[in-house]
């Protein structure tokens, strides 16, 4: 029998993680060839035709030159990243980039200095019909808790399109691991207040795991949620109370931040 379109993205499409990514974090070897800008997290854009530019999540924009984006070809691949890199040699005075300029950089390429970042790209309003004649109640039955979410200032943000946290959870590394957004489009959406309540559905294919980790990952906002907003007459630079709600094995946990509107896109 055909299966449903929503089934397939639910259960297939959405980007599966393997644990050694998730463990993965930048180099500390002493032969490494350490950058002036390291460990800078950015959202990727572009293509072959157009270019890539990186956005970063501090709002600068850096355009590598082909040769070094050449010498990490996965990065053309992936939504989320963390870079390291130098200015080019008229600015390599520089030591602070700032928030809305742009500069072109060299890539370090060296083994361990860039890498993915954890990034989930399935969310779900619980309203959509796609999801009511489908989705068979799926979230509510396959949802498992995390340990927790991160509540320390700035472990929870938005920007370019994508949220930012970090749950602790259990793991197997033979199994994939699941994260999606979820939320009512109706309730959820407070366009009366700049209020928004979105929701953590995670899921790690697993019974039962003495292994847990805590990790930073990246998960794709709702492009319709900006719209509902903009169409009420908010400006981009116009900020919304942002509230995530997990399931966690101590109970319902609740993190917030303030956001503007512009952060809700991507580049």
């Amino acid at each position: 029998m055909k299966q449903s379109r929503f089934y397939i993205l639910f259960f297939f499409v959405v980007f599966v993680v393997c644990i050694g990514l998730f463990c993965s974090c930048l180099s500390n070897d002493d032969d490494a060839q350490w950058s002036k800008f390291n460990g800078v997290y950015v959202t990727v854009s572009g293509d072959n035709i157009r270019g890539y530019k990186l956005y970063t999540d501090f709002g600068a924009i850096l355009v590598p030159t082909e040769e070094s984006l050449n010498r990490i070809p996965w990065l053309k691949e992936v939504q989320r990243a963390i870079v390291s890199f130098n200015l080019l040699e008229e600015n390599e005075n520089i030591t602070q980039l700032e928030d809305g300029k742009t500069y072109d950089i060299i890539l370090n390429s060296t083994n361990g200095m860039s890498q993915q970042i954890p990034t989930f790209t399935v969310h779900v309003d619980t309203l959509s019909e796609e999801y009511q004649i489908s989705g068979q109640d799926s979230i509510h039955l396959k949802n498992k808790n995390i340990y927790s979410l991160d509540k320390t200032a700035g472990a929870f943000y938005i920007k370019n399109g994508y949220m930012n946290i970090v749950p602790t959870f259990e793991y197997d590394l033979y199994k994939p691991v699941f994260f999606l957004l979820y939320y009512d489009g109706e309730k959820d959406i407070d366009i009366s207040n700049n209020k928004l309540n979105l929701n953590l559905y995670f899921n790690n294919s697993i019974q039962n795991s003495n292994n847990s980790i805590s990790s930073f990952i990246s998960l794709e906002m709702p492009g319709e949620i900006y719209y509902k907003f903009q169409d009420k007459g908010m400006n981009d630079d116009d900020l919304i109370d942002v509230y995530l709600n997990s399931e966690t094995v101590s109970g319902q946990e609740q993190i917030h931040c303030k956001m503007a509107l512009k952060d809700f896109m991507l580049p």
